[in-house]
């Protein structure tokens, strides 16, 4: 079970880096208001160029090491990040292997 589940996560990695975007850095691509799906519920959140905020919610720091994304005072919430067009983002749960894909609402401004 262990040996599959690392296949599994072995080939959502490479399919993200398979995924070309107009620019190779996530933090400029990252920029803006993005719409998802949670549970069936519809979340909103906004990045700027330091902080992430998920449907009005108080807004956290996050840094991003090249596609690795991270929540301030959270390792666990650790994300690889990529984006097969500007309009599309996914991020992919390093521990659980979950795909969660966003839409582009908005660029920044």
């Amino acid at each position: 079970m262990r040996l599959l589940r690392a296949i599994q996560l072995l080939a959502i990695l490479l399919f993200l880096q398979s995924c070309a975007t107009m620019s190779s850095n996530p933090a400029d691509l990252i920029v803006g208001t993005w719409q998802s799906t949670v549970g069936g519920f519809s979340v909103t959140t906004t990045y700027d160029e330091t902080k992430v905020a998920v449907d009005g919610h108080e807004a956290l720091g996050y840094r991003l090491d090249e596609n690795q994304l991270m929540i301030d005072s959270d390792e666990t919430t650790r994300r690889l990040v990529n984006f097969p067009s500007s309009s599309e983002m996914i991020q992919v749960d390093m521990i659980t292997g979950t795909v969660h894909r966003f839409e582009r609402v908005s660029d920044a401004g």
